[in-house]
């Protein structure tokens, strides 16, 4: 790949983060912004290849779910992250760790009751649903007005890096979830005052 396929796919990339944030604010469940954890950042650049493997074949006849399903791995891994990092730190396919109770078809299931702990149909399961429903759907409604060749290398690619951000998004989505959220500094280093 040339530098000018990786100027288009940084580029791609950075237009579905934007799209990704903006649509999961107006559903109330950003607030602007992406949270960044490097090492959740990390773990996706393990576990990207196992989900990518079970992801591309569902592309054809599910192709939401295939995008949308890196979100609620993404969720899952900052609920555990949170949770327990010391346990989990050494594994490196955090895909098999979240979606191997259920599998990949009902991993949406898992994570939304066991490790969000919303009860499925719940307002809030329901809340979380649609909001990465409608973000999904967005996603691949920007990939096709890319008219790139299907099947190709660069389809594979545009691909790989919506899904890395929709992983990206759902880390986000479970850290606002559990109360974390950047606050502004002065230059000492202290809070600025309420």
């Amino acid at each position: 790949m040339d530098t000018k396929d990786h100027e288009y796919l940084d580029a791609f990339e950075q237009r579905v983060s934007k799209a990704l944030v903006e649509s999961c604010t107006a559903d109330g469940l950003l607030e602007g912004q992406m949270l960044e954890v490097e090492e959740l950042d990390e773990k996706w650049r393990t576990s990207a290849p196992e989900y990518m493997a079970a992801a591309v074949p569902q592309i054809a006849d599910y192709p939401s779910a295939a995008v949308a399903w890196a979100c609620y791995m993404g969720m899952g891994a900052a609920v555990l992250w949170d949770k327990s990092w010391g346990e989990y730190k050494d594994v490196e396919d955090w895909y098999t760790l979240i979606a191997s109770p259920r599998g990949f078809d009902c991993m949406d299931e898992y994570v939304t009751e066991c490790l969000l702990g919303c009860k499925l149909g719940g307002e809030e399961a329901a809340k979380i649903e649609a909001a990465v429903r409608r973000a999904a759907h967005a996603a691949l409604s920007m990939i096709r007005k890319e008219q790139i060749e299907p099947q190709s290398a660069m389809a594979f690619h545009v691909f790989a890096r919506t899904t890395k951000e929709f992983f990206r998004l759902g880390v986000s989505i479970a850290l606002r979830r559990l109360g974390y959220h950047y606050v502004k500094v002065r230059l000492n280093g202290t809070a600025p005052e309420s």
